[in-house]
């Protein structure tokens, strides 16, 4: 019997889970460089017994970072080892397991290749890659900021473990998909403030609801106001357990004493829930309210994804039998009757209907490009704005929204790559939690991509595999470039 609103994680393609996830610093002296995590799911990786020493797991890691040349600037091949267990039930085996280097870069743009392998997996070991890419930028006295690392505990440091200017730290790196969490911290740094104001400032974080960018209420906390230095570290405390599943932003702003914005960044987190509250469908309810047949419910619940939480996600993946896709389905609406932002039934079949239509290509269905994903999600834009024939660029639009959420003057950037499909994935937009691509200009250059590769590589680096991770973990503007 499947129970809405609980879920099941499992990694049913029997290969090593990990997560890369790059954290920017800088050095007292304003010298860039990065902390890269590598964290192992170790319920993915196969436990050998070893006579009298109890069960032994490892990994292969193969490590590839190049420069915006694309030339290998670094380059390690190691086996990570997991700790020992009693024996394969141990409750330690279900957590995820960190190996941590620093590593000192030039300002530039980095791709980061990284290739796992269990040798213990049957029938035989499978490699598993992964690509990253992020910035580096310079320091120097100017003012910056740290990326914010998510923790599941903050402590004074006690001369074990991960450690960073008298706290010790238990990073949750997971890539930002949080499981049940009771507590989450929050933990980052800012340089040089000095350079920015010579008034007193404080520190706030806000959590917002990335898929409706608005301030989650009741979660908004400060430090308090000191005066501006070289550097402080600094972090937040965030109880969770009441949160629905959702994705999730936690948004940093460094405020004047006066109440004006100096500076904002961000990161981004998905929330996987459990104790949401239980909602039925029933499919005699389905087919008095709605009596699609199995194909079109199919496609139905296609688009719908597009407006599930990650719980939902999960349960729709576990979907068998047309009963259990109508009572879903039935309980995926009846959930939303009411709710501030929600969209009805009736409209989400208007703009999948539209999608499906107007957005297909040789390769998908229109509710499954990316356009149809952001008409589906968002609904119309304000203005459409279509480029075909520019010399030298690739085809793109421009949509524009006037507001959404909290968020105004919203555009999404798509483009024609390969001249063939009419996929037009998108290339960039400035909507909080989507992908920020501050080089897109460049992308629409078909002399500089056939030279330089950028849009092959960027093809590979957005093609939502199920390890290729974009650099989302800080987007961010100062008062200046706002």
């Amino acid at each position: 019997m499947r129970v809405w609103g609980g879920w099941l994680f499992a990694l049913a393609w029997g290969q090593v889970a990990f997560y890369i996830e790059p954290v920017r610093y800088l050095t007292l002296e304003g010298q860039p460089y990065l902390e890269l995590f590598l964290g192992v799911d170790a319920t993915s990786v196969h436990y050998k017994a070893m006579p009298g020493k109890g069960y032994t797991a490892e990994v292969d890691f193969s490590l590839i970072l190049r420069n915006a040349v694309d030339e290998p600037i670094y380059a390690d091949k190691f086996r990570f080892l997991l700790p020992t267990l009693a024996d394969t039930a141990d409750p330690q085996r279900r957590q995820i397991y960190a190996d941590i280097r620093r590593l000192r870069l030039p300002p530039g743009t980095y791709l980061l290749e990284v290739e796992a392998q269990d040798p213990h997996q049957l029938p035989k070991p499978q490699k598993v890659k992964a690509l990253t890419q992020f910035e580096v930028t310079s320091g120097g006295e100017s003012f910056g900021y740290s990326d914010l690392l998510y923790a599941k505990s903050i402590r004074p440091a006690s001369g074990q473990g991960y450690e960073r200017h008298g706290l010790a730290i238990e990073p949750w790196i997971s890539n930002g998909f949080l499981i049940d969490p009771d507590t989450l911290f929050v933990y980052g740094e800012v340089y040089h403030v000095d350079s920015l104001t010579s008034d007193p400032y404080y520190l706030r974080l806000r959590l917002l609801d990335a898929q409706r960018a608005e301030a989650v209420a009741g979660y908004s906390f400060t430090k308090k106001p000191r005066r501006p230095g070289a550097f402080e570290a600094f972090f937040f405390q965030l109880p969770l357990q009441k949160l629905p599943s959702g994705i999730y932003l936690t948004q940093i702003e460094l405020c004047r004493n006066d109440g004006e914005v100096l500076a904002t960044w961000y990161r981004r987190f998905t929330l996987f829930s459990s104790r949401e509250p239980l909602v039925e469908g029933s499919e005699s309810e389905y087919d008095a309210q709605y009596g699609f047949a199995e194909k079109e419910l199919d496609e139905l619940l296609g688009g719908m994804v597009h407006l599930a939480t990650p719980v939902e996600k999960s349960f729709m993946q576990a979907l068998s039998g047309l009963v259990e896709k109508k009572r879903f389905f039935v309980a995926f609406w009846k959930k939303r009757q009411g709710q501030p932002g929600a969209i009805s039934f009736k409209e989400f079949l208007q703009r999948f209907t539209y999608a499906k239509q107007h957005f297909k290509s040789s390769l998908r269905p229109g509710w499954r490009t990316d356009r149809g994903r952001v008409f589906i999600q968002y609904g119309p834009p304000n203005d459409m704005q279509f480029f075909y024939n520019e010399p030298d660029k690739y085809p793109y639009q421009i949509w524009t929204y006037n507001q959404v959420g909290s968020q105004s003057q919203v555009i999404f950037v798509f483009y024609d790559p390969d001249l063939i499909t009419g996929e037009y994935p998108l290339l960039h937009s400035n909507r909080i939690g989507e992908l920020q691509n501050r080089n897109w200009r460049a992308f629409l250059l078909r002399a500089r991509a056939a030279s330089t590769g950028e849009t092959e590589r960027y093809q590979r680096f957005g093609s939502g595999g199920a390890f290729l991770f974009r650099d989302d973990q800080t987007i961010g503007f100062t008062r200046d470039d706002r």
